[in-house]
């Protein structure tokens, strides 16, 4: 049953070692991006030596969002392209996607959903982005739309170890309530930094009652969910929260017209 979700199968999930670490190319490529003096082609040779990440960071550089006159032919471009910290992003991205694989296929879509999603509001975050909405520039508000929701990630990847799901929708909404912890202890297990740290503990919770880039991140949440048409995500009443701290924090009325109005405008760019 639903009600059987609580926060202590949450925290023994989170403390029983059933949080993958991350794989070796990740590790690689941090402890480069660690040194004082660290150069792309350190950051490619170390891309290069995985397939995967090597594919996912191509993909990347030819996004949309990200593609230029002409398609990148080889992880070097593609490294010079993206630059180190969205590379660094793009491989941790695709190493999370394959260590969390759905063991009930009905959680499959939900989850396919949350990486779209997650993809959609860092996009949008990287085009607002400003120290006075808490984020230091563009790419780390990138970083933390990215990565804002791993606390789902486990849990629906997880979920018949938990409970029997039932529907899936319901089960994501239940879960959703308890993916704080789990975001947080991700996050340090994924050394993804105090920014996303922060904003794993808070931006999914249902209460949302202090101002900081989380909150910002949550209405961000709800408005690319309307536009990927993925309304499982979206919380009316957290959202009416997060709108009233932002106006008061922000001084605007329109918070939401104007993300909406961004991620309009980042799609017409693309």
């Amino acid at each position: 049953m639903l009600d059987t979700i609580t926060q202590e199968s949450v925290i023994r999930l989170a403390t029983q070692q059933s949080l993958p670490a991350p794989p070796q190319v990740v590790m690689r490529l941090l402890q480069v991006l660690r040194g004082e003096e660290f150069s792309l082609a350190d950051v490619v040779e170390v891309v290069e030596s995985d397939v995967s990440a090597a594919a996912a960071v191509m993909a990347a550089a030819n996004s949309a969002a990200n593609r230029g006159v002409s398609p990148t032919q080889s992880v070097r471009d593609a490294v010079t392209r993206l630059g180190a910290r969205t590379t660094r992003d793009r491989v941790m991205h695709q190493a999370m996607q394959s260590a969390f694989q759905p063991r009930h296929p009905a959680l499959t879509g939900l989850l396919n959903k949350e990486w779209a999603l997650a993809a959609a509001v860092a996009t949008l975050l990287r085009r607002i982005a400003d120290p006075d909405l808490g984020f230091e520039d563009p790419d780390s508000a990138f970083t933390v739309g990215l990565f804002h929701n791993i606390g789902m990630v486990p849990l629906l990847s997880a979920a018949p170890a938990l409970i029997d799901i039932g529907s899936a929708a319901s089960y994501y909404t239940a879960a959703r309530h308890h993916a704080s912890a789990l975001g947080g202890a991700l996050a340090r297990r994924w050394y993804l930094g105090d920014a996303v740290y922060a904003t794993a503990l808070k931006c999914l919770r249902p209460a949302v009652d202090v101002w900081g880039p989380w909150t910002l991140v949550g209405i961000a949440r709800q408005v690319c969910a309307e536009q990927l048409g993925h309304q499982v995500a979206c919380d009316p009443e957290s959202l009416d929260r997060a709108v009233t701290l932002a106006q008061q924090a922000l001084q605007r009325s329109d918070v939401v017209a104007w993300l909406q109005d961004s991620a309009v405008g980042e799609a017409m760019a693309s």
